[in-house]
Parts: structure tokens; C-alpha cells; sequence
């Protein structure tokens, strides 16, 4: 009889102790052609590990053609085991299934195939960012490579020494707030920015919080940094504070991260008492907050609420970026941090070389710096609010039972409904939305995104729901 645990070589990774262990009872006649193996759970059992280590290990041994699966049965060894002349060629296979592919892949997938075969009917409320035609329109940026040359002996650690006080200054016109004793650092977009303060700060299963539905849901970030999540819900009178608190305790949570203004997917502005109930609680438990802030600039002057950053500037570390105003490609973001966690952060962007483009970086600051930029970003914020009113008209006509609430500012309409099935039936008319799973919700939720609805496409998208 095998004893399969005191048998197990002591080696790592287990998985490759595991096939080792299945070879040598080959070759000892202990496992015979034809014999059934233990199921992988039982296995793991008596191995004393995951049962995605036996997983590994038995795709290892069917891709040498040792074992052999079969749908129903179970796990066998080959009729013809040849233990001595396996192939020592790489198993790639394990790369790509271990990978897998995920439901979000899947709405990806449909989504770019719809885009590709676009014959100019599609309604893309799936899109993430502006249409190039509300791109703010700032003029000729004109530079000579003399005065990049130039410009180039301005770049510090945290950046164009020019574009940070420019970012600086508008912080402060906006009333959102000072960066005195603060860090300000540029980065390479939000997404960057948000890498690198998790990989300065934390470690492999460490955890953090954030609303659902969000868009850091879908994010692979946390994955790749080894970092564990967990979802707070949001409830018709905000964010649930007693779920935040037992969510605290029970996985020592190191960071909330939140989207607060404008938030992505629902559109929502957390009012200022929610924000500062959320601030006493993470002071009590020692909790730092990310305030991802990347729809600042489109706040109406009448519905500005102050940021987290500006009611407890030692306790948040702000992000923002320009890549839902200047476009996506724009990958340029920023951080503002304590100086104690700025220097860190410059330490780690330093030591993984994520410093982002010098090039950008002066046109960002030419960008910001136009005489036109204040003008063309109250021209968009007022070009949005004309179609966000359109889309959300045309909703209440033609699909009365769409529920959702029409945000002051952002891209974003939030919508619940109760068929399960509502993005294929939209993608079947041709009108592109981003379900509610991708963002942690229910199949009946979906995101659309009206900054791309003109007068036209006004038009196209009503005689689509009629």
C-alpha cells in the first residue's frame, strides 16, 4: 500500500516533488498502467497540500503522457508509461491554464468584437473615456527640442519641477487642497500610481477595502501585488459603515481605497458627512485612505464637496491623473502623500524604473498651463450636462422600468434592471454597455457611458430601445 505522504520527496515546489513521487511508483511497478489515482481532492488530503498543487502536478504528468484524464472517471495511469524518455521541453500549457480566462475576459471579448465589426450603427455606452471630439481643445503646444533640452535639467525625483507646481497651483485655485507639507510625484496614470503605493507599503497578503460595485473590482493589481480585497457594499444611504468596521477587524485592514466623487461606476458624490464618518472610523482603527479623485476636474462649482484629502491630509494619499480629460493615451497621474510616504514612494518608483515620460510630462505642463484650459474644461462639464440629460430622457421614455439616478457630473449612468440577460440583448442591438459583474454587482446592473451621445447618436440610440 502507497503511503503517499511519507513518500513525498522532500523537495519544492510540492507540485514537482509530486510528480517525482507518481514517476518513481511507476517505475517500481507500485502504480500500474491502467490504475485509477486517488481524486485530487483525496490526494491533496493525503499529501497534506492544496489541491491545486495536485492539480499542477497531475497537468505536469498528463502533458508527459503518463496520465491520462478521462471526463467522468477520473485520473489514470497511461496504458504505456514511458518514465525514462520524457521530453525535458518546458510545459507551457501550465503557464496558459493556470492564467485562465475570466467571465471579465469573456464581456471583453464581445465588447471588441462588436467594435471591430462596427459598420457605423453602434452605440458604445461601454467606452471608458472621452470621445475625441470633447477632448478639451487647447491650441498648438509648440516646443523646440532646445527648450525640451532645457526642460530636462528641471526633472527632480518626483517629477517636471514646472508641471508639479502647476498641479499644485490648481489644487489650491479649485479649493480642494494645499500641498504644504505634502509630496507631490508624478506617475504614469492612475493605475500606476496606485501600484506603487501598494507596493511601497504593503505586503504579500496584506488586505485592503473598497466600495462594490467599483471598478477596483475588475482591477488586476491586487493580484499581481499578492494583495487580498475585500468589498464594502454601498446601500441606498451610502457606504455601510457597520460592515466597514466588522471588515476592519476581521482582515486587519491596511488601506481603504475609495472613488468618491463621481464614482465609477454609479456616478455617486459621497456627501461630506459620509466622508467624515468614514474619516473618524479609519482614524480609530489606524486605517489609511486612497482617495482616487480622477473626475475632480468635472465638478460644477455649486456641488463641489471638500476632499478627504483636504479634511485629513496626513491620514489619505490622494490620486488623480489626466486620462479622463486629456484622454487615455495621456497616461500621466499623480500622487500627493505625507512626506514620510512620499519619500518611500520615491524610493520604490525609483528602484523599479516606472519614472514616466519627460516627453509627456512638459506637454502635460503645457496643457495645464494654456490660457484656454479653465474655458474648454467649463465648456465640457457643460457639453456633458446637455447629454447626460438627453441619454437619461431617453431612458425614462423608453425604458420607464430602468432605475438609476442621474449623477451631477462624470461619464457615467448607473442602471438596474431585472433581466438578467440585459447585455446580450443590448449587444444583439448593437448598443455596447459594461455589465454589472465586472464591477462586483448582479447581471441586472450595467454602466453606460453617455459622454459619447451627440445629437446623432441621440437619435440612433432612441430608435434602438423603441
Amino acid at each position: 500500500m502507497i503511503n503517499w505522504h511519507e513518500d513525498l520527496p522532500p523537495i519544492k515546489p510540492k507540485y514537482l516533488a509530486i510528480t517525482q513521487l507518481v514517476k518513481r511508483l511507476i517505475q517500481e511497478d507500485k502504480l500500474l498502467p491502467g490504475q485509477r489515482l486517488p481524486a485530487e481532492r483525496d490526494l491533496a488530503k493525503l499529501l497534506h497540500v492544496d489541491r491545486s498543487t495536485v492539480t499542477r502536478a497531475f497537468m505536469e504528468l498528463t502533458a508527459s503522457g503518463l496520465l491520462v484524464k478521462k471526463t467522468g472517471s477520473g485520473t489514470f495511469i497511461s496504458e504505456l508509461p514511458q518514465v525514462n524518455s520524457l521530453t525535458t521541453k518546458v510545459n507551457w500549457n501550465v503557464f496558459l491554464e493556470n492564467a485562465g480566462s475570466s467571465r471579465d475576459d469573456t464581456y471583453q471579448s464581445k465588447l471588441l468584437q462588436a467594435r471591430a465589426l462596427d459598420k457605423g450603427h453602434l452605440i458604445d455606452g461601454a467606452a471608458n473615456e472621452l470621445p475625441m471630439a470633447l477632448i478639451p481643445q487647447l491650441g498648438s503646444l509648440q516646443m523646440d527640442w532646445r527648450s525640451f533640452l532645457m526642460a530636462q535639467k528641471q526633472e527632480q525625483d518626483a517629477g517636471y519641477q514646472p508641471l508639479i507646481h502647476t498641479i499644485s497651483r490648481l489644487h489650491t485655485q479649485r479649493n480642494q487642497f494645499k500641498t504644504t507639507n505634502q509630496s507631490l510625484i508624478i506617475t504614469g496614470g492612475a493605475q500606476q500610481s496606485l501600484l506603487l503605493i501598494l507596493r511601497s507599503l504593503l505586503q504579500m497578503g496584506d488586505a485592503v477595502a473598497f466600495t462594490s460595485p467599483s471598478y477596483f473590482n475588475s482591477s488586476a493589481i491586487f493580484k499581481t501585488i499578492g494583495v487580498k480585497t475585500y468589498a464594502v457594499p454601498t446601500t441606498p444611504n451610502g457606504l455601510d459603515l457597520d460592515v466597514l468596521e466588522d471588515v476592519i477587524l476581521k482582515h486587519r485592514i491596511k488601506l481603504l481605497i475609495l472613488n468618491p466623487t463621481f464614482q465609477n461606476p454609479t456616478g455617486r458624490v459621497m456627501p461630506l458627512a459620509e466622508r467624515q464618518r468614514i474619516l473618524h472610523l479609519c482614524q480609530s482603527y489606524q486605517v489609511a485612505i486612497i482617495e482616487d479623485d480622477v473626475f475632480g476636474w468635472l465638478v460644477p462649482k455649486e456641488d463641489v464637496v471638500p476632499t478627504f484629502k483636504s479634511l485629513a491630509p496626513e491620514n489619505v494619499i490622494y490620486i488623480s491623473s489626466l486620462s479622463k480629460l486629456l484622454g487615455s493615451t495621456t497616461r500621466l497621474g499623480w500622487i500627493v502623500a505625507p512626506q514620510a510616504i512620499g519619500q518611500r514612494l520615491l524610493q520604490v518608483q525609483k528602484k523599479l524604473d516606472i519614472v514616466p515620460s519627460m516627453l509627456a510630462q512638459v506637454m502635460a505642463h503645457l496643457a495645464l498651463s494654456s490660457d484656454t484650459f479653465t474655458a474648454e474644461i467649463t465648456k465640457l462639464t457643460a457639453e456633458l450636462a446637455t447629454r447626460r440629460e438627453a441619454v437619461t430622457a431617453i431612458f425614462r421614455q423608453e425604458r420607464p422600468n430602468w432605475e438609476f439616478i442621474t449623477p451631477r457630473g462624470g461619464f457615467y449612468l448607473w442602471v438596474t434592471q431585472a433581466d438578467p440577460n440585459i447585455f446580450n440583448d443590448l449587444l444583439a442591438n448593437q448598443i455596447l454597455v459594461k455589465p454589472g459583474p465586472i464591477y462586483g454587482a448582479t447581471k441586472q446592473s450595467f454602466r453606460f457611458n453617455f459622454a459619447g451621445m451627440d445629437a446623432s447618436l441621440q437619435q440612433v440610440l432612441t430608435q434602438k430601445l423603441q
